[in-house]
């Protein structure tokens, strides 16, 4: 077993904070899905063009696969976006832990801002910009709405678990 007791932040090394956000990232990704699920469950009415409309992830796995000659279909297409989301989310989780104590505001507002950021940057610029989904003004409010609160409980819950992991190991 692997025994950080003892270590002072500043005495941690950056693989230390890497793998504990890498943690927080992993478990905020299944929180995220169970948060997206909820919502899905309680929304009174899914509009169709939010069900017929290909996933982000899934798109990206598609495009990977493609650029390297493989075509991805059903379910096979299905699981590459799983591993695409995440690996995303466990990624982030890993940044967020490397710049948690070298970076004053990684840490603040309990992960809101990170997964306000992260929900800015990635679902709002960057996912539309690659054209792996519409633009922003032809998403749904309440698509945006839903996938801001699901990134807020990614954000709630990979900070949440990086402090619990440090504690437990200082």
């Amino acid at each position: 077993m692997i025994r950080w007791s003892r270590l002072r932040p500043e005495k941690r090394s950056l693989l230390q904070d890497i793998l504990m956000g890498a943690a927080g990232g992993a478990l905020g990704t299944f929180a995220m899905n169970q948060a997206q699920a909820l919502i899905a469950r309680l929304s009174e009415s899914k509009q169709q063009d939010d069900s017929q409309q290909e996933p982000a992830t899934e798109v990206a796995a598609r495009k990977a696969a493609e650029g390297a000659g493989v075509k991805l279909e059903g379910e096979r297409k299905k699981q590459a976006g799983n591993v695409v989301h995440w690996s995303y989310g466990t990624l982030w989780g890993a940044v967020h832990g490397a710049l948690h104590e070298r970076v004053p505001l990684a840490g603040k507002l309990f992960g809101v801002g990170f997964g306000l950021g992260l929900f800015l940057i990635g679902d709002e610029l960057a996912v539309p910009l690659l054209r792996l989904a519409p633009p922003p003004q032809k998403v749904p409010a309440k698509s945006h709405l839903s996938a801001l609160a699901a990134h807020i409980v990614y954000g709630t819950t990979a900070e949440g678990t990086y402090r619990l992991v440090r504690r437990a190991l200082a």
